[in-house]
């Protein structure tokens, strides 16, 4: 799906998720020919994820280093206690 697509089914705008990759925090799986990004399911979860997360007051920094633990195969749940 693309970057619109993507933001509709989060229900935010499609700068929201340009910032989120921009930045890292999405990491889109390929581009089509025209150069536009593409996103997986996964990613709407990941999204859903980013969003819960900073409604609970984590920051973006925050959320990345949970994130990165969780992708490489750690438990974020010493990292969340120690960031609580």
């Amino acid at each position: 799906m693309t970057v619109t697509q993507l933001a509709k089914r989060a229900n935010l705008s499609p700068e929201i998720v340009r910032y989120y990759t921009r930045i890292g925090l999405l990491k889109p799986g390929g581009r089509k020919e025209n150069g536009y990004r593409l996103f997986r399911n996964e990613d709407v979860k990941r999204l859903r994820f980013i969003l819960r997360a900073k409604g609970l007051g984590f920051t973006l920094s925050e959320i990345a280093q949970i994130l990165d633990h969780s992708e490489n195969h750690n438990s974020p749940c010493p990292l969340v206690r120690d960031l609580i």
